[in-house]
């Protein structure tokens, strides 16, 4: 690590991340992703050193990288290069971000872009070895789980945060809060895997909502109700077919 500088690793390799969704690159909203870019964009401007992308298997990083390179190469002087992880030629291992980051220094970095029900899991790794980590919404499911997590953070002595985007630092006197949320369709494949299965897609999605409403009356006012209507069968329809059940 440079001196001034910090290297980063970011677990998790799909849409929010590179833009990369198998088969459908070209019609994402984020279609070179937010978190890479971001990170390539600070490693610009003097802050990041080392960039480490972690999934759970080696067989989409060609086509990852060349993603990247299509998208953000013809950038003039914006290094792209990244490292990514597990190995090429690996099916399959869940459990890849540990390794990596046995090779970190304390005061390193960790982005945590995964399905929900991974959270808990890397973000307490990743503290253990005195890693600082942002975690995108929601960080834990269980409030025993933040208890821990606040904890754990105390005692080695590492910032954990979680990622939210659209706070300011002042919006005025708080009197009412109503939210929609809308995904396109084809947004369904980045939840694919998991939806429905080990989290749902209201479940995170929805979690943006409540948060920031929160943040908005914190000192002021205690939720004591909330409201809230859905449409259902879409994801279960044709020609999605996720599970029973799925938001």
């Amino acid at each position: 690590m440079s001196p001034g500088k910090i290297n980063v690793l970011v677990c998790g390799i799909g849409e929010y991340v590179t833009g990369y969704v198998p088969g459908q690159t070209n019609i994402s909203d984020k279609s070179m992703g937010v978190v890479g870019l971001v990170l390539m964009d600070i490693r610009q401007r003097g802050k990041v050193d080392w960039i480490g992308m972690v999934g759970t298997t080696g067989k989409k990083h060609a086509e990852i990288r060349e993603h990247i390179q299509k998208g953000l190469g013809k950038y003039k002087g914006l290094d792209t290069s990244v490292d990514l992880f597990p190995p090429d030629d690996v099916e399959r291992d869940a459990e890849a971000y540990k390794e990596v980051m046995d090779g970190m220094e304390p005061g390193d970095a960790v982005i945590v872009f995964t399905p929900d029900d991974t959270h808990y899991e890397i973000c307490f790794y990743a503290i253990q070895k005195g890693l600082h980590v942002l975690c995108t919404i929601p960080i834990i499911k269980t409030l025993a789980e933040h208890k821990t997590r606040v904890e754990e953070a105390r005692e080695n002595g590492v910032h954990v945060q979680i990622e939210r985007t659209g706070k300011g630092p002042t919006y005025g006197d708080f009197s009412y809060f109503n939210s929609y949320m809308s995904q396109p369709k084809y947004q369904l494949n980045t939840f694919r895997s998991w939806a429905g299965k080990s989290s749902d897609i209201s479940y995170y999605l929805n979690s943006h909502h409540v948060d920031i409403c929160t943040w908005f009356a914190e000192g002021i006012a205690k939720p004591v109700k909330l409201a809230a209507s859905a449409s259902t069968g879409v994801a279960t329809s044709e020609p999605h077919n996720f599970v029973e059940g799925t938001g």
